[in-house]
């Protein structure tokens, strides 16, 4: 199986702190919040965890998501890991400049050895999407939202377009591209640069206009090897463009019936791709694990870190609906034995985990589960014990074994990394 971590992160402060306003703003917190998380994220890298993933979002005073560049922090990651690959949950590609995201994610790749991956979501904030991404006409899409159909395609065409334009810069030297929202190069722009035409001379045509760009660095890794992740999704829309793209779709809800749905769609889009993929293959699921010497620790532990994270922000964006049973009807309790009972939350002693994490495994058959730790308002100590036990106890009962993904470099790469030997000139 392969293991990833996705960290906001959030402020380091305690539920309290956070109570009384504006822990998003102390730098106290963040200061904090970055030794904790780097202390996760370096013990998941000895563990033999695959990856750590952060997430977009914008303008945090709450605290409760300080996490507004998943590709910058994820340059931090790399900065302080030798084997665990760096990704996002995800880059919001609608607010965004896929350009720019396009360049942003190659160094990535440069600075962390070839270990990036990519990971892109669509948006739900409104106060974010709306606000970063006003100059792409951006829209959040949310299911409550009134005009939900007309948003919802707006923001479909900029991150299909969006994504578009990252592959083709990455698997073209040179690239250009027309669309509903993006010109790639723009029509009329004079570049009569001596240099261009002596050493990157199809780019421009005979008058000096400017034909095509390229992005300097370009990957590392092959791009055709490069990993894409659809996080969070329970979308039959998402999940088949998942499918079309040979992404995996990180699927959110614990719920056996959800699930069963998403996995067939999944694999019904797959097909047309790949007549031999399996039920289940090249997807992974969203779950937090807690666990510690006994259940009534783990579910004192999970309250403080995921159980008042996810009560506190994320029920207002619906995420309890992830955790209803078909047929259901009425609000789903928003607190931490909801998600401990329906599921989600995998928390316990090392038995009782077991049991729990064999039982997803049984029936979906995953090879890659992402955790959500809710590192900030957790002590930090019992989530460092948490992971110990569950990679040397729980994971052992049930005969598995951690994999990392292995980076396929480009042909063309032969001299040595950065980090290791300086390379020939």
């Amino acid at each position: 199986m392969r293991l990833g971590t996705f960290l906001l992160p959030s402020a380091a402060a305690s539920p309290a702190d956070f109570r009384k306003g504006y822990a998003g703003a102390n730098p106290n917190y963040y200061q904090r919040a970055l030794f904790e998380n780097s202390e996760i994220i370096k013990q998941i890298d000895d563990l033999g965890f695959d990856f750590v993933a952060f997430s977009e979002h914008h303008f945090h005073l709450e605290g409760l998501e300080m996490s507004n560049n998943p590709i910058l922090l994820g340059a931090w990651a790399a900065g302080i890991t030798k084997r665990l690959r760096i990704g996002q949950m995800a880059t919001v590609l609608p607010s965004r400049n896929p350009i720019l995201v396009a360049e942003d994610l190659a160094m990535l790749d440069h600075f962390s050895g070839g270990r990036m991956f990519a990971g892109f979501a669509r948006g739900y904030q409104s106060r974010h999407v709306m606000t970063v991404g006003q100059k792409n006409n951006a829209f959040a899409t949310y299911a409550t939202d009134p005009d939900y159909a007309a948003h919802d395609k707006v923001n479909r065409e900029l991150f299909e377009e969006s994504y578009e334009i990252i592959r083709g810069l990455w698997e073209n030297r040179e690239f250009a591209f027309q669309g509903e929202h993006w010109s790639v190069p723009p029509e009329g722009i004079s570049w009569q640069h001596p240099g261009t035409q002596s050493m990157a001379p199809s780019t421009v045509s005979p008058d000096g206009t400017l034909r095509k760009i390229g992005i300097a660095p370009n990957t590392l890794q092959d791009p055709a090897s490069i990993e894409l992740m659809v996080p969070f999704t329970l979308s039959p829309n998402t999940i088949r463009w998942a499918a079309q793209q040979a992404a995996w779709p990180i699927i959110f809800s614990p719920i056996k019936e959800i699930v069963d749905s998403c996995l067939d769609a999944y694999h019904e889009e797959a097909l047309k791709r790949d007549p031999s993929i399996k039920r289940g293959e090249n997807v992974g699921h969203f779950r937090e694990i807690v666990v510690a010497e006994t259940d009534e620790e783990a579910f004192a532990v999970g309250s403080d870190a995921l159980g008042f994270i996810w009560p506190e922000w994320h029920d207002f964006f619906g995420f309890n609906e992830a955790l209803r049973y078909p047929g259901e009807e009425g609000p789903i309790p928003n607190n931490y034995r909801s998600m401990v009972d329906r599921g989600y939350s995998l928390t316990g002693s090392v038995d009782t985990v077991a049991r729990k994490l064999e039982k997803v495994i049984e029936d979906f058959d995953t090879d890659l589960l992402v955790l959500w730790q809710g590192i900030g308002p957790a002590p930090i100590d019992k989530m460092l014990k948490s992971n110990e036990l569950l990679v040397d106890k729980v994971l052992p009962k049930l005969g598995i074994s951690l994999e990392q993904f292995k980076p396929t470099l480009r042909p063309e790469f032969e001299t040595s990394l950065w980090t290791e030997t300086p390379p020939v000139r």
